[in-house]
């Protein structure tokens, strides 16, 4: 009876320490919110859909619902516009189509220039009233002269999303007018949050990214975001100036910001920025059903972002890494980095996990110049991502195993033994020196004795001569 109430004693404690060991446990995975880099960054921005991505780095600073799939006619939009881009010319000559001209006499907005019938347009002024005046006449003529019509170039715009992988976006339109199931009707009461099933199209911030990204890449993209007016001539010789639609936001100077734009289509509102500010390179997107441009929230997102995060080298060009390599012969080779290589982080966290590893490229094989890659090294991020460092040998092995290498490595790899020698040298040249000094003081005084030697013998000699 006694042994089994031991027993039982000893499997009821054994399952407390089970149970205590379990709490406090702390598993960290890489996806956990704990690890992002984002962990404890909360600005107050009250909109619905915020996203900002460091375009260097490839990394998201700041999301709100920014992977909900909404209403975004700027998608749409910007889509066009990169498919013009890859494959119209842009000193390609359009005539509008009637269809093009209805949705031209339908618009309610005022624009500089009122598309015509049987009057023909550049591509590139037809994209530039798309992309500064949302004429959504000069976008139907630019659909309908990419694939023949709307609904061709609805299936273009759908094929290219798959492309960039924007997996939540689906476009029915070209224009961006709400889709909804179930033959419902687009109202201000629609809840992008709540009645997001509803859409047939949609889009997300996210997947907008992944567009911008590929758009920005076009010259002549970056420049109709970046140039606060346009001029181009129009098919009766006129020369026009267009005013950029985000205009104001360029005030910001000290905000860093190169490029912008914004886009208002039933009540939905849609801007982006893009920039650098304290060596970050930023692009930013805000959506939500109101009229606002945005333009105050972006300010001080931005302000927040550059006062949280900072850009600091990771490794150095030249540094060393405190390991070390060898060839096949086994010759030692230290490791320095080839590249100074930057990250983003906050400021009072390195966000640098304390494992580093080195991935040699061996086996290496004599000769071996210095500066030659033989690796690299693997830091990693607390979020999980990894960054690859490239080092290469501080050293230069000559080939077969001379005296002279062994000489020269032992040198590359000890330099205080190098300067130990060449100290040596010095003095032994000074003594050298004085060597010589010393014997060329003598020699000149043998040549001094040689030359009295022989006045004497002169003398010595008439004086003895007969008279």
């Amino acid at each position: 009876m006694h042994t089994l109430s031991v027993c039982i004693l000893l499997i009821v404690c054994f399952f407390l320490v089970l149970i205590a060991f379990g709490n406090n446990q702390q598993t960290v995975y890489a996806n956990s919110d704990t690890n992002q880099l984002t962990h404890g960054f909360n600005p107050e921005v009250n909109i619905n859909n915020v996203l900002v991505i460091s375009t260097e780095f490839d990394k998201t600073l700041f999301s709100q619902q920014a992977s909900s799939p909404i209403p975004l006619p700027a998608a749409n939009r910007l889509m066009l516009s990169l498919l013009v881009f890859e494959r119209l010319e842009l000193d390609e000559r359009v005539m509008p189509s009637a269809k093009a001209i209805k949705f031209g006499q339908e618009e309610q907005n005022n624009h500089s220039v009122t598309i015509k019938y049987n009057e023909t347009y550049l591509v590139s002024n037809l994209l530039a009233l798309h992309m500064y005046e949302h004429s959504s006449a000069a976008a139907m003529v630019l659909a309908e002269h990419l694939a023949g019509s709307e609904e061709a170039c609805v299936e273009l715009m759908n094929e290219k999303a798959a492309q960039l992988e924007m997996n939540d976006t689906n476009f029915t339109n070209i224009l961006g007018f709400a889709d909804l199931k179930g033959e419902k009707k687009w109202s201000i009461d629609f809840d992008l949050i709540k009645d997001t099933d509803l859409l047939n199209q949609k889009s997300t911030l996210s997947d907008l990214a992944k567009l911008v990204a590929t758009l920005i890449k076009n010259q002549t993209a970056n420049q109709m975001f970046s140039e606060r007016e346009y001029f181009t001539r129009m098919p009766d010789g006129t020369m026009i100036t267009l005013r950029h639609p985000f205009d104001q936001i360029f005030a910001s100077i000290d905000l860093g910001i190169e490029g912008a734009w914004n886009f208002r289509h039933q009540d939905m509102s849609f801007s982006m920025a893009i920039g650098e500010k304290n060596q970050i390179k930023y692009l930013i997107f805000m959506s939500d059903k109101t009229n606002n441009n945005f333009a105050k929230q972006i300010v001080e997102l931005l302000q927040s972002i550059s006062e949280y995060y900072v850009v600091t080298p990771l490794v150095t060009q030249g540094q060393a890494y405190p390991s070390y390599d060898q060839t096949k012969e086994g010759d030692k080779i230290g490791l320095l980095f080839l590249k100074t290589i930057n990250y983003i982080h906050p400021v009072n966290d390195s966000f640098l996990h304390p494992a580093v590893k080195y991935i040699s490229h061996g086996p290496h094989n004599r000769p071996l110049a210095r500066g030659t890659p033989v690796g690299h090294v693997i830091f990693t991020l607390n979020d999980g991502s990894q960054i690859e460092a490239d080092v290469g040998s501080d050293v230069s092995i000559l080939s077969g195993n001379t005296l002279l290498s062994t000489m020269i490595n032992s040198l590359q790899q000890n330099p205080n033994l190098g300067k130990l020698i060449i100290a040596l040298v010095i003095l032994l040249c000074i003594i050298l020196l004085y060597k010589i000094f010393r014997l060329g003081k003598a020699l000149a005084s043998q040549i001094h004795l040689y030359r009295l030697n022989n006045i004497q013998k002169q003398l010595k000699d008439r004086i003895n001569k007969p008279q």
